[in-house]
């Protein structure tokens, strides 16, 4: 394998690892606002973000690279306070992450890594989901405005998401 592929990959098991990060620190802003459907919107996703992570260490591993763990920063939540703000700054990092999967397989391209980008076609797919469902909340929540039962009602639906593993190897799981 290739050392740009290697340090692209070893990057994005960071930023997948970051992502976590963020996303239980989001909901743990969203438990102190009594949001409890809502942080597990996040909990669920954060747990996602790590299933993503190790998929990257996963096809490191099998392809007989040993995977390079980078420290990962203290998330930036920015002067997110509102529920919408908190949903927006999620939806900005996935446009991030999207950004950073399309980069990936401009190398695999370039460097000609068929196994690269055979493997990350299911993350291109999965970073359109992951737009779709944050974009999903963040309209709902402009829909109920400051209207506190629908906010209620809301949260409860939020609360009901499941976490069901995540990746390219969950399915072998």
């Amino acid at each position: 394998m290739k050392d740009t592929v290697k340090n692209i990959l070893n990057k994005q098991i960071q930023e997948e690892f970051y992502s976590f990060y963020l996303y239980i620190a989001l909901a743990a802003r969203l438990e102190n606002m009594n949001l409890k459907g809502a942080a597990n919107w996040m909990q669920v996703q954060a747990k996602e973000e790590n299933d993503h992570a190790l998929g990257f260490f996963r096809f490191l591993v099998d392809r007989n690279e040993e995977p390079k763990l980078l420290a990962i920063s203290e998330p930036d939540l920015g002067s997110a306070k509102t529920i919408g703000e908190i949903f927006a700054s999620g939806l900005a990092h996935e446009k991030h992450i999207t950004a950073l999967i399309g980069k990936i397989y401009e190398v695999a391209r370039e460097e000609k890594d068929y196994a690269l980008e055979s493997f990350i076609k299911w993350y291109i797919d999965e970073q359109v989901e992951e737009e779709a469902n944050a974009t999903a909340v963040i309209e709902k929540i402009k829909l109920i405005g400051n209207d506190g039962s629908a906010l209620y009602i809301l949260d409860q639906e939020l609360g009901a998401r499941a976490y069901v593993p995540s990746g390219p190897y969950a399915a072998k799981a």
